[in-house]
């Protein structure tokens, strides 16, 4: 039977570095929710969709193909090498939107599901533990204060050669909290039973 440990918290809490590394040293699967989402966002973006559809962005799931490595840093999406546009300030802020949009969850879940496979699995989400495997060997929760994620997210904008305010990206985070709680489905929330983790 597979093994499977969460990983839930905001973004910019380290889940995704503290992920890979657990992934790696235990050789299980990796599953990086955030990328697809982001995946979906990017997707739109090249194609002049309307991210204010949320029927017709929750049409393009099964369209869009997305691979990563624990190994290389490479991102490919449906083929084509997306590894520094992906993390953009700009798709980052298109994913925030189309995350809130219940179609879209819904329709990401069983996706996410088949990661499940092989030994083990580590799931790094806003809802890993809670919604997509709330039957996970381990769950924890891992989270940091918004001007800890900031900083983080600053410094990796720019390395990537982005104009970044670093105020502007406290307020979007922590709108971006907001938004979680009010607006989401299945808001970012501490599973039932699970270690918490504040950097």
């Amino acid at each position: 039977m597979t093994k499977i440990i969460t990983l839930d918290g905001p973004s910019g809490s380290g889940k995704g570095t503290v992920g890979r590394a657990l992934a790696i040293e235990l050789g299980f699967n990796y599953l990086d929710s955030g990328l697809l989402y982001r995946s979906l966002a990017l997707n739109a973006l090249i194609n002049h969709l309307d991210l204010n559809d949320e029927f017709g962005i929750a049409a393009t799931v099964n369209d869009v193909s997305l691979e990563f490595s624990l190994c290389s840093p490479v991102v490919t999406l449906n083929g084509a090498d997306v590894t520094d546009e992906i993390r953009s300030e700009r798709v980052s802020l298109a994913s925030s939107k189309i995350a809130k949009y219940s179609l879209v969850r819904k329709r990401l879940v069983d996706f996410q599901r088949k990661f499940s496979r092989g030994d083990g699995l580590i799931a790094d989400g806003r809802d890993m533990g809670s919604v997509i495997f709330p039957s996970a060997d381990l769950k924890i929760f891992l989270t940091a204060s918004v001007k800890v994620r900031a900083v983080r997210r600053y410094k990796e904008l720019i390395a990537r050669g982005e104009n970044v305010s670093l105020r502007d990206l406290e307020r979007r985070i922590a709108l971006r909290d907001k938004l979680s709680l009010i607006h989401i489905s299945e808001p970012t929330r501490q599973a039932e039973i699970s270690y918490a983790v504040f950097c």
